[in-house]
């Protein structure tokens, strides 16, 4: 199976704004791209009809060209915003690593690419008794690690990395993202983690075009996979 896992280093870290611009990429250079975001928490309900709505589900469905329902590319959505697995203990609505399994593949064929995007960091909690990274093992996909570039990173990504590792994934690259302007003049993460990894390392400038850094990278790995 062709396809990505996105993951982070933490939650908030810009693992949507890159699977976003990624599933974009992907469809501007002739792939059929299915997005899958199995669960989302922290959704809020839409008065009119009292669904849950996945606001990042949503935007990385619009991203791949709406491929699919919104029901299959995020199934699972819980309006705590805390971890998947707390938030479906706290709304007794059980969640099993088998589920998200079985929603990630619904519908994917040989010939799509599949993208999946975890919830939270790797090591966060996204069913019962299993975290993120039990996901990415059991999908076998490689692995896209986001960063937000700030103070800690480094500590942040090789921790990540090792993690990875350990699970027998291969990582793909790590996106090292401006989640904000910066306001450290001191602070060089980019080239740091280039002195300690073999893997690509992307720095995606605060608000910047993803064309400038991402896309060509992104291009030049559909070619060789």
């Amino acid at each position: 199976m062709r396809g990505i896992f996105i993951t982070g280093t933490d939650t908030a870290v810009g693992k949507t704004t890159v699977g976003i611009q990624v599933a974009e990429i992907l469809r501007e250079s002739g792939q059929r791209v299915r997005v899958r975001k199995p669960v989302e928490t922290g959704c809020e309900k839409r008065t009119k009809i009292d669904v849950l709505e996945p606001s990042d589900a949503v935007r990385l469905q619009a991203a791949a060209g709406a491929v699919d329902a919104l029901e299959i590319v995020c199934p699972y959505r819980y309006e705590p915003p805390v971890s998947a697995e707390w938030a479906a203990r706290l709304t007794n609505r059980p969640l099993e690593l088998g589920d998200l399994h079985a929603a990630c593949l619904k519908g994917v064929s040989d010939d799509d690419f599949l993208l999946i995007e975890g919830a939270g960091g790797f090591y966060s909690p996204i069913a019962r008794g299993a975290l993120n990274a039990d996901l990415a093992a059991g999908m076998g996909l490689p692995v896209l690690l986001v960063v937000a570039d700030r103070l800690g990173a480094v500590n942040q990504t090789l921790l990540a990395i090792e993690a990875i590792h350990m699970r027998g994934l291969a990582l793909l690259g790590v996106v090292l993202n401006q989640v904000a302007e910066p306001d450290n003049p001191f602070l060089d993460n980019h080239a740091d983690l280039q002195r300690w990894l073999l893997a690509p390392v992307i720095h995606q400038a605060y608000n910047s075009h993803p064309d400038l850094k991402l896309a060509p990278w992104v291009r030049n790995w559909i070619r060789e996979a």
